[in-house]
């Protein structure tokens, strides 16, 4: 991942193009580049985001006219749960909304061009998995699908079939060429047709896995213990990094 495309939510023009001098300062130094999109209020922001994937990383400020940053951040989790949501707030006070919105960092106000970079190189570090992409040739072009987009993977009819939170792209590629590229702690083989990302398994209903689009993924018979083993093992991990 060498382009990051990130929003700053802020309602003080001047405040947007301080934190956004800051992020371009922070890429440069690491070599990568940065689109920044400002917006000055939640409803807006909102608005931009009806897709997941829209942005790798939200600076949104917590106290605006209408919508707070936390009733936005609450919205935006209803469209994408893997975005990077970073607050900027003059107090901690709202420490516990932060976690219900799985929050990465806060930056609390006046803050310096070092912060940005502490909580951008934080960020970048510990959540490397949700900036990553998947690169497939489908339907005639090269397509970069972002990882925390893939649902899941299967085969038919000798073709990968992956499925996103937008759309079910078909690609050539086979499903151990496919899982070599994703890499990720997040994945799992749990069918020799079928690779789930667990952030998006909501339980287990007998043989199969309950996705959030509704999906049911066949667990491999012979495996079945382990795989259950496997998730249950990942979930407590992630409950884990999170406190």
């Amino acid at each position: 991942m060498t382009n990051l495309s990130i929003a700053v939510c802020d309602d003080l023009k001047e405040e947007r193009a301080s934190l956004n001098r800051m992020i371009q300062a922070f890429c440069r130094g690491r070599g990568l580049t940065a689109h920044v999109y400002p917006f000055s209020n939640g409803e807006e922001l909102l608005t931009a985001m009806r897709r997941p994937g829209q942005f790798h990383i939200v600076f949104l400020d917590i106290y605006m006219p209408g919508l707070s940053g936390i009733d936005t951040a609450r919205r935006i989790r209803r469209v994408d749960g893997s975005v990077i949501l970073i607050f900027a707030t003059t107090s901690l006070e709202h420490g516990m909304d932060g976690f219900e919105v799985e929050a990465s960092d806060y930056l609390v106000k006046p803050f310096r061009e070092e912060d940005v970079a502490r909580s951008l190189g934080w960020c970048l570090e510990h959540w490397s998995d949700r900036l990553r992409e998947l690169s497939v040739y489908a339907e005639g072009e090269w397509m970069d699908l972002p990882l925390p987009s893939i649902i899941y993977i299967e085969v038919l009819d000798h073709q990968s079939h992956i499925h996103t939170q937008r759309r079910v792209v078909v690609t050539r590629r086979g499903l151990d060429d496919l899982s070599g590229d994703v890499n990720s702690g997040d994945f799992l083989r749990c069918h020799r047709s079928f690779l789930v990302n667990m952030n998006h398994v909501q339980g287990i209903e007998g043989p199969n896995f309950r996705m959030d689009d509704g999906s049911l993924v066949p667990i491999s018979t012979g495996n079945l213990a382990k795989i259950r083993n496997q998730f249950i093992d990942w979930t407590y991990k992630k409950a884990w990094s999170r406190k």
